[in-house]
């Protein structure tokens, strides 16, 4: 693909943040409303939307760290989705992880063939491409491993929210959920800030605040517990 492709369909990037920020805004709002921490429907339909376009966006830009973890994310948020129907409607657990398998394969294959058919075997980590921000042209390699261990970290919020679940058989976001999220948000913002990527600066830079009112939201209902036991 040619880099004024890559430059025209950047804002495909922006898209995928304004669905992460939206799921975070509805979650946010709703726990807010009950004053606990609290995962509604559209938080998980918002959540697959924004994998699917930011899984697109990272394989056109050339991102192999943030299309792969995006395509498992997107089995996660189905799966909690699927979760939320009635048993007989659940598929089971070893089907959910053929299908994290088939997503781990498939972005990578589709990089493998991108790579081939465009002679450009050495870009599997990239730097994107944007018409009005000047970005540096290279950059040490350290930061992309940086990069994508904040992504893991980040993603496997997911992972570890995935495990509950599944244990429980419903979908929901505990205490843990949101200092991994909030830690590898911290990670990759700095990563993105380095190598000067706005759509992805934008989309960890929002979800800041919610993480962190979150926590005290948990907080403030487990402390209120505890004073009630003792009552």
């Amino acid at each position: 693909m040619s880099e004024s492709w890559r430059e025209f369909l950047y804002p495909l990037g922006y898209i995928a943040s304004l669905m992460f920020f939206s799921r975070v805004l509805v979650q946010w709002i709703a726990s807010e409303a009950k004053q606990k921490s609290i995962v509604p429907l559209s938080f998980w339909k918002l959540s697959l939307t924004g994998n699917i376009l930011l899984m697109l966006h990272s394989f056109i830009q050339v991102q192999y760290h943030m299309c792969v973890v995006q395509a498992c994310n997107a089995v996660i948020s189905w799966r909690n989705l699927n979760l939320m129907q009635p048993k007989e409607n659940q598929i089971s657990l070893q089907k959910v992880i053929l299908l994290l398998g088939f997503a781990v394969i498939g972005s990578s294959t589709a990089f493998a063939l991108q790579s081939y058919l465009l002679n450009q075997t050495h870009e599997w980590f990239r730097i994107p491409t944007t018409t009005w921000l000047s970005q540096p042209s290279t950059i040490n390699p350290l930061w992309h491993w940086f990069g994508f261990a904040g992504i893991i970290l980040f993603a496997s919020r997911f992972w570890v929210q995935w495990w509950g679940a599944e244990r429980h058989k419903t979908s929901y976001l505990g205490l843990s959920f949101w200092w991994v999220a909030l830690i590898g948000d911290i990670m990759c913002l700095i990563y993105f800030i380095r190598i000067a990527d706005p759509a992805n600066i934008l989309g960890y830079l929002f979800g800041l605040v919610p993480y962190m009112r979150n926590l005290i939201l948990i907080r403030r209902a487990e402390k209120s517990k505890s004073v009630e036991g003792k009552t």
